[in-house]
């Protein structure tokens, strides 16, 4: 058997037997996170490490606006009103961390408090919280 290198074989929109072409997947950078909504502070230092809470059960007012190419939702949604002065207040952009540990459970984290939370970056979403 002889060993095909990527020269040899064929690239990667070529029809390969009549199917359809492939099209090599891309990680779209969505934006900053900070940028997009009204985030305020850090999780208990987390904020360095890119790590938000994105357990759905700080949320409400919850609305899919995308998907993300991992196949998880978009959304944009407010705090509840215990949360807000801690996590931000206004419309935030973010994930659901219940959704994104089923596809990629090493960007979510648990903090001993309890919720959830996700490393945005790993994501392709990065933020910055001063």
């Amino acid at each position: 058997m002889q060993n095909k290198t990527p020269s040899s074989l064929p690239s990667i929109n070529s029809d390969i037997g009549g199917k359809k072409k492939y099209q090599k997947p891309e990680l779209k950078t969505y934006g900053t996170v900070k940028n997009l909504t009204q985030a305020t502070g850090s999780v208990n230092g987390d904020a360095g490490q890119g790590m938000m809470p994105s357990d759905r059960a700080l949320k409400e007012n919850i609305n899919r606006i995308g998907s993300h190419p991992f196949g998880f939702g978009l959304y944009l949604f407010d705090y509840k009103p215990e949360y807000r002065d801690i996590f931000g207040h206004g419309r935030q952009f973010g994930v659901m961390a219940q959704e994104v540990e089923t596809v990629m459970p090493e960007a979510v984290g648990i903090r001993p408090e309890g919720y959830k939370v996700v490393y945005y970056a790993m994501l392709g979403i990065t933020q910055t919280i001063h």
